[in-house]
């Protein structure tokens, strides 16, 4: 006799193929996209990672900077199916369709099918999780993650034994190895576990709390002590904290950016400029553990220092949290939801935040009809209170906050249930209490806080042009800088690339006209002026060149290109000393930087120094992995020193 799909099922089946049709139409839509093989930033940053691992290469160089899960999960996705950001996309909108069949079942464990089938329709349709779920980012890994630990919390705590609580511990420990903020609602847990212990007896309370513990440590300790192997340093996860909690907690903070003060505003800059800034502060060289700690000091002292500013900015923060507004730190939300239909009908700010806008008051109004059901829900709460709380202690983006986006839809949906009843029932004084509770919350949730646009044109134009300068499309990368500068005059970088790309064309002057005015905008000085000395280079104004590579390496030392230009600049000045002094500055750099030897060994061969000039080329010559004819050259060469020189 045959078993027929019971309505769980259907329902089950049919929020699956809706979440994963929408995803496909994104899919299709953003193909099409400059941005889809392009990644930026953080993206870039997993990509390059993930390359490295299945090339064998050490990416990190030590412990672990960010946390490490995502990067393996997109590694063992190239390495099955080869680098295809399409397929790469196509798996995490497979796992973000699935996530939304575990909302369907959370709310339906939790509250009633009705409530179910409305939050597995909402988490389907819910335009900012399609978004991330089709980012090279780590949100979709963390919403199912997060997703799979709230099902099997209440799975234990249904039916308790040790196994099941130690395979929450276990979820617990990955979604940390993703993202180690979520260890603060674990130690809230831990607490609940405490607490829900008095009433089934001590003994097995400790002994499901070791489980949990003893599950957690299993996961996590594996890339603890690779930290220590690989680094030589105790670092439990990942060593950026530190630097994230400075970054939102000091004095010139605004609570959203993310951006450490004092340090240039690229990835590994901003990296290698927390450590020489510890380092420098503290005069010693400092391990990664040291250097989190340090900023993690830093972060405190302002936070006692200044207890009126630090709590005003923890208010801003919530206020942030709450806000309709999609905060993005990478890529211009708004902007490029604009850049496809779907998420243009599914993502906009008119009257309301759409839908963060709409889902958080609902989700309020959620919460607090939902206080019958105290027992049921108080995992989500718990969830959602310290989560929050995680947030908000470092900083606040639109992709920090994607993981509770499925806790909000549930309660949101728990709400809607109860209009949907008391409409039926007829009960408009009980309607009239709900929509007063929904408005109190709707009206600030969706004000816009002065100094936080919705959008920046500015900036997404320039994301844009970068975009299209790495596809080797210079023409719309000119447009693109030019629209930016526009919107906004600010935009150094801009500047910048500009420049570069007046030069490549042979414009100097131009190019040197944008470089000047990136530094009156505050560019990276030291980088500029490094790019301002190539241009009077490749103008033969050797004093001006001069000044400028020694200017840039006065702000910035650690440039062995600005080293061995400066050694050439001298080198074409008639300066062999100082042209010597810099080529062995670039070599003592970057060992692997052969053309400085190779200048070196011409020098010591005018100076009548065969031998230096013979050790010099020969290490050229090992490492040199350019054309074949300057390397016979330099072959024939150091064959008529050695036989200058005799045996």
């Amino acid at each position: 006799m045959r078993r027929r799909l019971s309505k769980t099922s259907y329902w089950a089946v049919g929020i699956f193929l809706l979440a994963l049709a929408v995803r496909l139409v994104y899919l299709w839509q953003m193909k099409s996209s400059a941005w889809f093989d392009a990644p930026m930033m953080d993206a870039e940053y997993h990509d390059q990672w993930a390359q490295a691992i299945i090339s064998g290469k050490d990416f990190t160089g030590g412990v672990f900077f960010r946390a490490p899960l995502y990067p393996y999960f997109l590694a063992l996705v190239y390495r099955i199916f080869g680098h295809d950001y399409l397929i790469a996309r196509l798996i995490q909108f497979l796992m973000g369709s699935f996530s939304c069949v575990l909302v369907y079942f959370l709310a339906k464990r939790i509250f009633n099918r009705r409530t179910a089938a409305i939050a597995g329709v909402a988490a389907s349709l819910y335009g900012v999780l399609i978004y991330y779920d089709g980012e090279l980012l780590i949100p979709v890994l963390l919403v199912f993650l997060d997703l799979v630990l709230i099902l099997s919390l209440l799975w234990a705590d249904q039916k308790p034994s040790y196994a099941r609580w130690g395979v929450c511990g276990a979820v617990l420990g990955l979604s940390a190895l993703a993202r180690p903020n979520i260890l603060l609602v674990g130690a809230a847990l831990v607490v609940w576990m405490i607490i829900r212990s008095k009433n089934r007896g001590k003994a097995a309370g400790s002994k499901s709390l070791v489980c949990f513990v003893l599950g957690a440590i299993l996961v996590v300790s594996p890339v603890t002590i690779r930290n220590y192997v690989r680094g030589h340093d105790l670092v439990l996860i990942a060593s950026q904290g530190g630097m994230n909690f400075y970054i939102g907690n000091n004095a010139g903070s605004d609570g959203a950016s993310a951006i450490l003060p004092g340090a240039r505003a690229t990835w590994w800059g901003s990296y290698d400029d927390a450590r020489e800034m510890a380092e420098k502060a503290s005069g010693k060289s400092l391990k990664p553990s040291q250097v989190s700690r340090y900023w993690y000091i830093q972060g405190l002292k302002f936070a006692t220092g200044e207890p009126f500013a630090f709590l005003k900015l923890m208010v801003k923060k919530f206020a942030l949290f709450c806000n309709g507004n999609e905060l993005s730190n990478n890529r211009d939300f708004y902007f490029f939801a604009r850049s496809t239909l779907l998420l243009k009908l599914l993502i906009w700010r008119r009257i309301v935040y759409f839908p963060f806008g709409l889902m958080v008051p609902l989700a309020i109004l959620g919460i607090i009809l939902a206080h019958r059901e105290r027992k049921k829900v108080v995992v989500l709460e718990i969830f959602l209170l310290f989560y929050m709380l995680s947030i908000i202690l470092f900083f606040v983006t639109a992709r920090y906050r994607v993981p509770l986006i499925p806790i909000f839809i549930l309660f949101s949906a728990y709400a809607a249930d109860r209009l949907i009843f008391q409409i039926k029932q007829r009960k408009f004084l009980e309607l009239a209490k709900y929509a007063g509770v929904f408005l109190l919350v709707c009206i600030p949730v969706n004000l816009r806080i002065p100094g936080y646009s919705d959008s920046n044109p500015g900036q997404a134009h320039y994301a844009l042009g970068v975009t299209y300068a790495e596809r080797g499309d210079m023409i719309r990368a000119e447009e693109e800088y030019q629209a930016a500068l526009s919107f906004d005059p600010a935009i150094s970088e801009a500047y910048v690339n500009l420049a570069s790309i007046y030069g490549d064309r042979g414009d100097h002057q131009r190019s040197l006209e944008y470089y000047q005015t990136a530094l009156q905008m505050g560019a990276d000085s030291a980088f500029v002026l490094y790019n301002i000395g190539i241009e009077y280079y490749n103008q033969g104004f050797m004093d001006q060149a001069r000044e400028s590579f020694e200017s840039s390496l006065a702000i910035r030392d650690d440039n062995p290109q600005a080293h061995y230009l400066l050694g050439e600049t001298y080198g074409r000045m008639q300066m062999p000393e100082q042209a010597i002094k810099q080529y062995q500055d670039a070599i003592r750099q970057d060992s692997s930087y052969a053309m400085p030897f190779y200048r070196l060994g011409m020098i010591y061969n005018q100076m009548g120094d065969r031998q230096k000039a013979i050790d010099n080329l020969e290490e050229f010559l090992r490492l040199w992995q350019g054309d074949r004819e300057q390397v016979a050259k330099v072959v024939e060469l150091v064959e008529k020193l050695r036989n200058a020189t005799g045996p």
